[in-house]
C-alpha cells in the first residue's frame, strides 16, 4: 500500500538547513496541489546522520511512521545515505541539478516524492512567509529567551564560519569560506557604515579563535556552552544589524531570518564561489546580497 498516493511526500535529509529547505519546497507543492502534505524521515535511522529536526515548528506535514515509509535507506559510502523502494512507491521527482532551479518540479503530481535539497527560494514562494514566521516563533527555554533578549539589546555584526563536518568531506567536496574572507567581509561593512562588534557563531569555535587571533578588531565568540540549542542559534544569528554567511543552508536561512526581520536593511555577504566545484549559486543567493570571493 502506498500511503503517500493521495499527497505530496518530502524525503528529509541532512543538516537542519537542509531539511529546512526540503520541507518548503514539499510544502510548497503540495499547497498548490491541495493535497496532504508528508515527511518521510527514515533517513535518520541510518546511523552517523544528523537528527531530525523538524519538529520543532508549526507546519502541515504528517511525519511517516517507520512502517508507514516507502523508503530503505541505506549508507552508500562514509558520506552518502540513499533511499531505496521497499514497497510500491508511486513518481519520484530526483533533483538532478542542485545549483539551480528545477521548474519541472511545478509539473509533479500527487503521489510523488521529492528527493533533493531543494536549495532555492524559488522553490516555495507561496509558504516562505508562514514558514519564516513558524521558525521565528518556535519555543525557546528560559536560558536561551535571555539569551535572544541580551543579543537583541546589544547591535552586532553576526558572523558564522562553518568548519565541523566540513573539514570531514573527500578534498573534491570540501570548501570552507576562509579567515581572509571574513576580514574582507567586516572592513566592507566598516566602510558601509556598520563599525559593530562581530558576534562569532561556529561548529568549532576553538579552531575560529585560533584562526582570527591577531586579526584586529571586537570579536565576540558564542561560546558551546549549552545555553542554545539549533533553531535558537537560528535566531541568535539573525539579531544581528548584518550578516556575513559561511557556505552553508544553516547559514542561508539565519541569512534569511535577518533578512525578513529587518525588512532588508541587514546587509547580508556570501561566499563566492559556493562550492569547490565553483557554482555561485544564482539562484539561492538573493539579488541584493553582497557576494565576496570566499578563498
Amino acid at each position: 500500500m502506498n500511503i503517500i498516493r493521495d499527497g505530496v511526500c518530502g524525503y528529509v535529509m541532512g543538516g537542519l538547513g537542509n531539511q529546512i529547505f526540503i520541507l518548503a519546497a514539499a510544502w510548497e507543492q503540495a499547497r498548490r496541489l491541495d493535497v496532504p502534505l508528508y515527511l518521510d524521515a527514515s533517513h535518520f535511522s541510518v546511523g552517523g546522520t544528523f537528527r531530525y529536526g523538524l519538529d520543532a515548528i508549526d507546519h502541515p506535514g504528517r511525519l511517516l511512521g517507520p512502517k508507514e515509509s516507502p523508503w530503505r535507506s541505506v549508507r552508500i559510502n562514509r558520506e552518502r545515505v540513499l533511499p531505496f523502494p521497499r514497497r510500491p512507491w508511486g513518481h519520484i521527482f530526483l533533483e538532478r541539478d542542485g545549483d539551480r532551479y528545477q521548474p519541472a518540479i511545478e509539473q509533479i503530481t500527487s503521489g510523488t516524492t521529492l528527493v533533493g535539497y531543494f536549495q532555492s527560494p524559488r522553490y516555495f514562494p507561496n509558504v516562505r512567509d508562514q514558514l519564516i514566521a513558524s521558525m521565528l516563533d518556535t519555543a525557546d527555554t528560559e536560558a536561551e529567551a535571555s539569551r535572544l533578549r541580551e543579543y537583541d539589546r546589544t547591535p552586532a555584526i553576526s558572523l558564522h564560519l562553518r568548519r565541523g563536518d566540513y573539514l570531514a568531506v573527500s578534498a573534491d567536496r570540501q570548501f570552507i569560506a576562509s579567515v581572509a574572507y571574513a576580514v574582507r567581509s567586516v572592513k566592507l561593512l566598516r566602510a558601509m557604515g556598520i563599525d559593530l562588534p562581530v558576534r562569532v557563531f561556529s561548529d568549532s569555535v576553538d579552531l575560529v579563535k585560533d584562526e582570527l587571533r591577531g586579526v584586529e578588531g571586537d570579536f565576540d565568540f558564542v561560546e558551546d556552552d549549552g545555553a542554545l540549542g539549533t533553531w535558537a542559534t537560528l535566531k541568535a544569528m539573525s539579531a544581528g544589524h548584518a550578516m556575513i554567511m559561511s557556505n552553508s543552508s544553516f547559514s542561508w536561512w539565519a541569512a534569511e531570518l535577518m533578512h525578513r526581520r529587518s525588512g532588508g536593511r541587514a546587509p547580508v555577504i556570501a561566499p563566492r564561489p559556493w562550492t569547490q566545484t565553483g557554482t555561485a549559486k544564482s539562484d539561492l543567493l538573493h539579488a541584493d546580497w553582497i557576494t565576496l570571493d570566499a578563498r
